[in-house]
């Protein structure tokens, strides 16, 4: 198989991804979303390059979005969401700033693959991303053509994008107008 043909399967591979992911729970987090005060976002590796870009589309349509470890992202406060991404919901440097957020009495967001992991028990507001990834045995499950956790991030990557129409609806901003927050000094 070339390179086309690849992408192409891989495509296929992720819209079923997505189409396996339960809307209610894509709308208890834009409904976290709309209610937080700042929204901050923490991975690790590729999964943090995703939820880096789901930051970036918050400011775009006006809503306080933060990276956590960043040096201008502020204090978390009770008032704030802190959304996490991990494929196996157990790495480890994630469950600590979950941890510390949940003794903050802020709301805690988890996109993962593993709906038993302990990102996943600390969920105040859980999406279950059925992806398959290297670091979890899935007996019976088949393995995409990408490796190691590509069909996670990828899903974590388009579903942060396509959460952007229905939050500028909620919010009442045009998408045509949300990007006049885009940077301009590049």
């Amino acid at each position: 198989m070339n390179v086309t043909e690849t992408a192409a399967a891989a495509a296929r591979e992720l819209s079923r991804t997505l189409e396996g992911i339960e809307e209610s729970q894509v709308e208890v987090l834009m409904e976290a979303i709309c209610k937080a005060k700042k929204v901050y976002v923490y991975g690790a590796g590729r999964s943090m390059l995703m939820l880096r870009c789901i930051a970036m589309r918050l400011m775009h349509l006006g809503f306080e979005s933060y990276v956590v470890g960043d040096t201008t992202t502020p204090a978390f406060e009770k008032e704030d969401l802190l959304i996490l991404g991990s494929g196996s919901g157990e790495t480890g440097s994630l469950v600590g700033v979950a941890e510390k957020a949940k003794k903050i009495g802020g709301t805690i967001g988890v996109l993962t693959i593993k709906r038993t992991s302990t990102l996943a028990r600390l969920a105040d507001v859980l999406v279950e991303i059925p992806a398959f990834t290297d670091k979890v045995d899935y007996a019976g499950m088949e393995r995409p053509i990408l490796p190691g956790g590509s069909m996670f991030e990828q899903s974590v990557l388009l579903l942060g994008d396509a959460l952007v129409l229905p939050l500028a609806k909620r919010a009442g901003i045009p998408t045509d107008r949300a990007f006049t927050r885009h940077a301009n000094l590049e």
